[in-house]
């Protein structure tokens, strides 16, 4: 029996309003944020709108966080098989062992990191180049550039608030 999933329409919080922030933002501070978020044109620039030699520095350094993630998964998945293999070498030609558990041991660390690595791989591309749930969501650059006006629009608030 085949169980069909509906595709549910994904609500885009923002990032003071997921259920993993922590952060110590009064109710009243959020609604303002919110305010900034429903108004037709938020206060923070825009990717498009900052200069080209900007735009261009802000995407080499995305490709560069992209490269290096990448780079970080397919070590530690040569690695951790390299482990593997060696651990089965060992247990092999080395001395003798006497339970099948070392070898199974290696064997995993030999095979589960080439489960994982597409799994891991995938969810990089996703947040480098994510799938946007409607048409007129933002990019990850321009949310980010929200985000950072948002968090110095509150800092500054607080700041003029003690002065």
């Amino acid at each position: 029996m085949v169980m069909w999933r509906r595709n549910k329409e994904l609500e885009v919080l923002p990032w003071y309003r997921r259920s993993g922030y922590k952060g110590n933002l009064t109710e009243a501070q959020k609604r303002k944020l919110d305010a900034f978020r429903m108004a037709p044109s938020h206060p923070a620039a825009t990717f498009d709108d900052l200069p080209e030699e900007v735009q261009s520095y802000i995407s080499s350094l995305q490709i560069e966080l992209y490269d290096k993630k990448q780079e970080s998964l397919a070590s530690r998945t040569f690695g951790v098989s390299a482990v593997g293999l060696a651990w089965l070498c060992i247990s092999y030609f080395g001395f003798p062992v006497p339970t099948i558990w070392t070898y199974i041991f290696g064997a995993v660390l030999l095979a589960a990191p080439w489960v994982i690595y597409p799994l891991e791989w995938k969810r990089n591309a996703d947040e480098f180049l994510p799938k946007r749930v409607e048409p007129d969501a933002l990019s990850a650059t321009n949310e980010n550039i929200r985000t950072e006006w948002e968090l110095n629009y509150i800092v500054d608030a607080d700041v003029k608030d003690r002065g």
